[in-house]
């Protein structure tokens, strides 16, 4: 068995990084602050891969403790916008889904509960639909005594689709859509202009899920790729020119940090994206440059093309 990775102090962590691996810590009295703050593991693991070298497993000459933490928060940064407007998605999605969903079928708990409201007719759905079903009910049980359920629950001995979504997760709204008959997916579909249907949507809202999963977990963003799918080719990929694969795909703009901004620029309503996008500006222009990490390639890591700037302006 490989030998467990013993405990190390603060200072020996320091001491680990400065004299083991090559790693400049001109404050050492700071950086043990940084660590103390976010631990060795989020901060050093999280984010040394562009300064080191991947040969020797040392730092590469003139990198610094500083890089690393100017790199965490900037990801924090990026952690911050992406998850509040993502989470605009979320709701803008759950409000269309309960209403259309209450519209047509009430609003009793009955109906969402119910095989037989869902697309139940396709025998691949069947099993996947069990599951959402099975989900909704254990959301209901973990939150019977939750404030806003047990109100309905004790006055109206009824739970209504609008107020359980408030406790579903984007996952489960997400597979809730995917599951529902397709004249109803239409009509929800139809709030979202941009699109031309509900295979975009449902692609879409598949990769933002994992997007905004990794920012509630506080995991790195800004060179994570989604490893579930992707968002489809939109015309806003044409106009951009993004550069395609021998398969026809895109190279950027699919998986990556710069599908979220694009799916974005649909998404959601043209103030908030230029409010969005007023901000990831001002994030990246205060990221200081950096000799080793250049932005020009921190930015590349996170699919943007150089022209990424374009998606504001451009017609979608």
């Amino acid at each position: 068995m490989p030998a467990k990775k013993p405990f190390l102090t603060y200072d020996q962590q320091i001491r680990k990084l400065r004299d083991e691996k090559g790693l400049a810590v001109p404050d050492e009295a700071h950086a043990r602050e940084i660590l103390v703050q976010i631990g060795y593991f989020s901060l050093i693991n999280g984010y040394k891969s562009p300064f080191k070298d991947l040969a020797t497993g040392q730092y590469k000459s003139g990198a610094a403790f500083e890089d690393i933490e100017n790199l965490y928060y900037f990801d924090e940064a990026l952690r911050e916008l992406f998850f509040k407007y993502l989470l605009k998605v979320e709701q803008k999605l759950k409000s269309h889904i309960s209403y259309y969903f209450s519209e047509e079928h009430g609003n009793s708990i009955d109906a969402y509960t119910s095989l037989y409201r869902y697309d139940y007719q396709d025998p691949k759905k069947v099993p996947e639909i069990f599951r959402l079903l099975g989900e909704i009910n254990r959301v209901i049980t973990a939150n019977f005594n939750a404030v806003n359920l047990n109100h309905y629950i004790v006055n109206h001995e009824n739970i209504p689709l609008w107020v359980l979504t408030r406790k579903l997760t984007f996952g489960n709204i997400s597979k809730m859509l995917d599951m529902l008959p397709m004249p109803l997916q239409t009509k929800i579909s139809k709030n979202y202009t941009h699109l031309t249907g509900t295979s975009q949507l449902l692609s879409i809202i598949s990769v933002l899920v994992l997007f905004r999963n990794t920012c509630a977990h506080n995991d790195r963003l800004y060179n994570y790729k989604s490893n579930k799918g992707e968002i489809p080719s939109l015309p806003l990929h044409k106009a951009l020119g993004l550069i395609r694969l021998p398969n026809g795909n895109y190279r950027q703009g699919k998986q990556d940090l710069f599908a979220v901004v694009i799916a974005l620029r649909y998404l959601l309503e043209n103030d908030n994206f230029c409010l969005f996008f007023s901000k990831l500006e001002a994030i990246i222009h205060n990221h200081p440059d950096n000799a080793i990490f250049p932005k020009i390639e921190l930015i590349k890591s996170m699919g943007f093309p150089p022209n990424w700037k374009d998606v504001a302006v451009l017609p979608v």
